[in-house]
């Protein structure tokens, strides 16, 4: 499990902003058709289950993996609240629960407790705006990690085709109930971040992204210097008669962290993770999702230095 990577790529930049894949076609396709219309109020809520297997379970956060495989159920509930007073201007506010819980390795199990707030305004020269997410974390039920990112963001479209989004963050991460005779993993960092997207003229669309991140820890064998590439191609197809959507995506991390001279050990971490998923709606309400991924996690630290293999088949309920 990957707490900080999932809340900075998966949800920070989805609902804590307007990136990620299905917000930027939303509001792109939008663009290109100037409609005006707009809902000024509007609630949403989702559940999910699903069942995973894990070939490795693991902490990246605390640089731990079992080397044991395991099966999880996945449950999670979302609920949204939009507002747009105008068809310019629309502001997001999102809380969310997900739990894993394990078979055999309950030492694992993660509760993850998630709000988000974001607000967008579509200037005529750019799309501005501001997000703030939080997390609170528990690991085998007790507290775990306090995420907190925070910033801004400027988008803009080129011609019908092309969207390029721009983001500032700051980010804070406060450990709970580490050892005492641990090091302090507290930090803060800043971070940057560039997602173009291209949308062809079949609805499939593709997204590059571009991350660098800057971590100050407490203790300085944690500070790093972080560079990485998204890379995702989407395919929405029609099958009996009910919307599939196919997501291949590569994602790259590469962090160095800080030398002895500077209190630290030289570590290198190089992350590649491949993940494909389907999205399969089979009735407006329900969709069945089914995803495998695998990690190459390579680092000169032993407990970060594994391979992992995730598949998960869930159903998730939305209104």
């Amino acid at each position: 499990m990957r707490v900080a990577e999932s809340a900075a790529s998966d949800t920070g930049n989805r609902a804590a902003s307007d990136t990620g894949n299905h917000a930027a076609r939303d509001t792109d396709k939008k663009a290109v058709n100037n409609t005006n219309k707009h809902k000024a109020v509007s609630l949403t809520a989702s559940g999910y289950v699903g069942y995973r297997h894990d070939s490795n379970v693991s902490v990246s956060e605390l640089d731990t993996n079992s080397d044991v495989a395991d099966e999880a159920l996945q449950t999670e509930a979302q609920l949204t609240l939009t507002v747009k007073p105008t068809s310019k201007w629309q502001s997001v506010l999102s809380v969310s629960q997900a739990n894993t819980n394990y078979q055999t390795l309950s030492e694992f199990d993660l509760g993850l407790t998630t709000l988000s707030a974001n607000t967008s305004y579509a200037f005529d020269f750019a799309k501005l705006g501001a997000h703030y997410y939080h997390a609170n974390a528990k690991l085998d039920g007790n507290d775990f990690l306090t995420y907190q990112q925070y910033g801004l963001s400027a988008g803009k479209l080129f011609g019908q085709n092309t969207y390029l989004r721009l983001s500032t963050d700051l980010i804070d991460k406060q450990f709970d109930n580490a050892p005492e005779d641990a090091p302090i993993r507290d930090s803060d960092a800043v971070s940057l971040r560039s997602d173009l997207f291209y949308f062809f003229e079949g609805q499939d669309f593709v997204q590059l992204a571009f991350k660098y991140q800057n971590e100050d820890a407490q203790n300085n064998i944690f500070d790093y210097t972080g560079t990485g590439v998204d890379i995702a191609y989407t395919y929405p197809v029609t099958a009996f008669g009910k919307p599939l959507t196919l997501t291949l995506a590569y994602q790259l991390d590469m962090r160095d962290y800080a030398n002895e001279q500077d209190g630290g050990i030289g570590r290198e971490d190089d992350r590649h993770n491949v993940e494909l998923s389907a999205d399969y709606a089979i009735h407006n309400n329900v969709d069945i999702k089914l995803s495998t991924q695998y990690g190459d996690f390579s680092s000169s630290v032993d407990g970060a230095n594994y391979q992992e293999t995730i598949a998960e088949l869930g159903i998730n309920v939305h209104f």
